[in-house]
């Protein structure tokens, strides 16, 4: 498998949802991310640590979808698989490292290619080893609330739907 297919895995099978996500059959990857009449699952993983700093990841360049863009670690919800054992997969393949998570929100995200359910988890940075999956992350950085918005600021590319999911931390919404 070369980087390009490990990064997009377009033959994976997702639940294909309705609005109230609600099963109502399947999808592959490929469809689901390329037509935003097909809703379907993943999750976003929000790190943070005991500086009160979220850990974003720079998307591999091989990506089709916001390559080389600034997120949160994020992934595909497999069809019938659950969204907590995802989140904890997603981590460890992306980043190499796991920790506790706690469900926070779930939001629907319309984008012009496609539609999904993000179900958001939250978990503590303890200063494990990061080992970046090249085929997946460019580099990884911790970033203050005055951090990122500077950094939009000056022109960096970051994914703004979670900046909502953001604030809400830093305002003290979600526990640690």
């Amino acid at each position: 498998m070369d980087q390009e297919e490990k990064a997009n895995q377009p033959g994976e099978i997702l639940d294909l949802v309705n609005g109230n996500d609600e099963i109502i059959g399947e999808v592959i990857r490929k469809d689901a991310n390329s037509n935003p009449k097909l809703t379907h699952r993943e999750i976003a993983v929000i790190i943070v640590d005991d500086k009160n700093r979220i850990l974003l990841q720079k998307r591999s360049g091989f990506k089709t979808v916001n390559p080389l863009m600034w997120s949160v670690t994020a992934g595909h919800i497999l069809k019938g698989d659950e969204a907590l054992g995802t989140a904890h997969i997603e981590l460890k393949e992306k980043l190499g490292f796991d920790t506790d998570l706690v469900f926070i929100k779930k939001v629907l995200h319309k984008y012009p290619w496609e539609s999904h359910f993000m179900n958001y988890f939250l978990g503590k940075y303890n200063n494990e080893e990061v080992k970046i999956e090249k085929a997946e992350v460019e580099e990884t950085r911790f970033f203050s609330k005055a951090e990122l918005e500077n950094f939009i600021k000056k022109g960096g590319d970051v994914n703004l739907k979670h900046l909502e999911i953001f604030n809400d931390y830093w305002q003290g919404e979600f526990s640690k």
